[in-house]
């Protein structure tokens, strides 16, 4: 593949509070702070450039000092940002609560992008568009611009993988036509979020995903695993046992990984295990992106979750 991947959301600036004690709700806990660069599709086109691929990014920047940093981040990480809007506005922010085991306990997230990456500005960056290998969006952004991007991707015979983000936000696909869309990547919550009928089994939710022509579910299963599935096949692959520090941006390292070794033309099996084992060397981080990682070092990573990889 020659082309590059184009990821369309949401950037923020991502402020996460590490607890110091378990997490008691209605009241003050002590903890750490740590700011970075963040929003999903932020993190997934971050750790893309890091594994050495070619990446732009369509989002939208205030005209705060938040918005000149992030912006700036990017350009130096290497991500193509041409195509990015500046607007007379706020940037948008996420803040998490994580209790001392790393886990999340509550977020918010305050996002400017939904009212900007509309339609009408998504169909003026088509020459950026149809120089994509893969298209990746997140739900941040409003439903009738996923409904665009679906609607383009088919056309043009591009991939798009959609990232739910939340249960929320995954509902936006509940009422879409997704036909031919690529791959959906959801967690078990969010997976039912994403369908138009309640549904009592994960099967019966994947079902109704390909019977709306979606082509790849992958389910991700926090600690044991993930499962691709696909209309005629579906692959397993478990998790390592690992020390968690933080799970923030855990699945967006694993779509990155995967992405990597899609546009590679690596085995499925592979391109899985790539996934998982950024996701591992995320969670073993505070934050959602490791940023001394490298396609090399991933690979060497990965012989130490999977010695029998190929």
């Amino acid at each position: 593949m020659s082309g590059k991947i184009v990821c369309v959301g949401s950037a923020l600036v991502d402020e996460l509070y590490f607890c110091e004690e378990n997490t008691i709700a209605g009241t003050s806990n002590p903890a750490t702070m740590q700011k970075n660069v963040g929003g999903v599709i932020s993190n997934i086109a971050q750790h893309l450039a890091l594994l050495g691929n070619k990446v732009e990014l369509i989002t939208v920047f205030g005209d705060d000092s938040d918005g000149k940093w992030i912006e700036n981040e990017f350009i130096n990480a290497g991500i193509e940002v041409a195509n990015s809007l500046k607007v007379r506005d706020t940037t948008g922010k996420y803040v998490s609560i994580l209790s001392k085991d790393g886990s999340l306990f509550t977020a918010a997230c305050v996002d400017i992008c939904a009212r900007y990456l509309t339609p009408s500005f998504l169909s003026a960056k088509t020459d950026c568009l149809l120089n994509a290998d893969i298209i990746v969006a997140d739900t941040n952004i409003d439903s009738t611009s996923l409904q665009w991007l679906a609607s383009f991707a088919r056309k043009h015979e591009i991939p798009l993988i959609i990232e739910p983000v939340s249960v929320a936000k995954a509902r936006k696909i509940a009422h879409l036509e997704i036909e031919d869309v690529f791959m959906l990547t959801p967690n078990e919550d969010e997976l039912f979020s994403l369908c138009n009928k309640k549904h009592s089994t994960v099967q019966d939710a994947i079902n109704e995903l390909f019977y709306r022509d979606v082509n790849h579910v992958w389910l991700r299963k926090g600690d044991k695993g993930s499962v691709l599935h696909s209309k005629t096949s579906l692959i397993d692959l478990s998790a390592a046992t690992i020390d968690i520090q933080d799970t923030t941006g855990a699945g967006d390292a694993a779509l990155a990984g995967w992405i990597t070794g899609y546009v590679r033309n690596l085995s499925p099996e592979m391109c899985l295990q790539m996934g998982h084992t950024l996701a591992f060397e995320v969670l073993q981080i505070k934050g959602a992106v490791k940023k001394d990682i490298n396609y090399l070092t991933l690979l060497e990573s990965l012989k130490n979750y999977y010695p029998d990889a190929k």
